[in-house]
């Protein structure tokens, strides 16, 4: 492949080297394929499903590949465009996989990616990253398409994606014991909306693998800092708990008549402090303290300020 115009921005040198595992391999087809456009050769796919009809309006995927497990199909758009690329599949479901199947099979990985509606498969996720120690992104688009969300982690932050999103956990377990779901249909989601998102996913993909550079995408993750939780409004109907949250952390007037859509929040910490994290102890030796307890969270020796929590969750 020839790189001359995109190798001011991205290490290709560096990139071509990683190990890219993704579990999803339905809407992020595009995502995918346009990662392997720049410069990313060595995949590993995890997706149990197979292609329907219903997915090719939404999903990248074409009416031949109907019938065919969507990693056989992804492998072959990205040997289509790089044919030196190396791609494992895996029709299977990543949450069934134990830590010592995930150490084996995935402990190479050099960026995990998330690309599913599943808040199981996600938690999972998060569990997989701290185990391996290994940089991760979570990609998450709300109910009927109106706004989404990513989230990034490597092993020099301390909030893991469950301190990012520890008032979503408590929603799920209630929904559990409720026995209702809380991961948001793909009715009213379209391919636009999901690729605007995976396009800001991508820059944050490029951004952990390549990390270190000396150039644009090379600087990214430092520039953000501990900002991981990253919100977009693709409709200017989003709302998150009948907030524009959007407008609200831009400190934008209601009478701006310039504000639609399409804009996007860096946040450090949309629930606002370290509550006791599980996968923080099991997998980094790490316990926060309670907020109530009083003023501070324990981080391997060194102690930081707790805040009041507040919830964010998606729509």
């Amino acid at each position: 492949m020839q790189f001359a115009r995109i190798e001011n921005v991205i290490d290709i040198p560096a990139i071509q080297t990683k190990v890219v595992t993704i579990v999803g391999a339905g809407g992020s087809a595009p995502l995918i394929e346009n990662l392997t456009r720049s410069g990313v050769q060595h995949w590993k796919l995890i997706d149990p499903d197979m292609i329907e009809n219903v997915n090719i309006s939404r999903q990248g995927h074409s009416p031949a590949d109907i019938g065919i497990e969507k990693v056989e199909a992804v492998a072959n758009k990205i040997r289509a465009i790089n044919p030196g690329a190396t791609v494992e599949c895996y029709p299977i479901d990543f949450t069934s996989l134990s830590d010592d199947e995930i150490r084996e099979v995935f402990g190479d990985t050099d960026l995990f990616i998330f690309a599913t509606d599943s808040f199981a498969a996600q938690s999972r996720g998060n569990e997989v990253a701290l185990l391996l120690n290994t940089s991760a992104t979570w990609i998450g688009l709300y109910a009927g398409g109106l706004g989404g969300e990513v989230v990034f982690w490597h092993p020099e932050l301390e909030c893991c994606f469950q301190c990012l999103c520890s008032g979503r956990y408590k929603a799920q377990a209630k929904a559990k014991n409720e026995n209702r779901s809380l991961d948001p249909p793909s009715d009213g989601a379209t391919i636009f909306d999901i690729q605007l998102l995976d396009s800001i996913a991508g820059h944050l993909c490029l951004g952990l693998l390549t990390r270190g550079s000396d150039n644009r995408f090379g600087k990214l993750i430092d520039q953000l800092g501990d900002r991981q939780f990253i919100q977009v409004s693709i409709s200017p109907d989003f709302l998150v708990n009948d907030n524009d949250v959007i407008r609200k952390h831009l400190g934008i007037d209601e009478n701006c008549l310039s504000y639609f859509a399409w804009n996007a929040i860096a946040l450090s910490d949309p629930d606002q402090g370290n509550e006791y994290c599980p996968d923080c102890e099991k997998y980094r030796g790490i316990k926060f303290l309670p907020p109530f307890l009083g003023a501070t969270s324990f981080l391997r020796g060194r102690t930081d300020q707790s805040h009041v929590d507040q919830t964010v969750e998606s729509t």
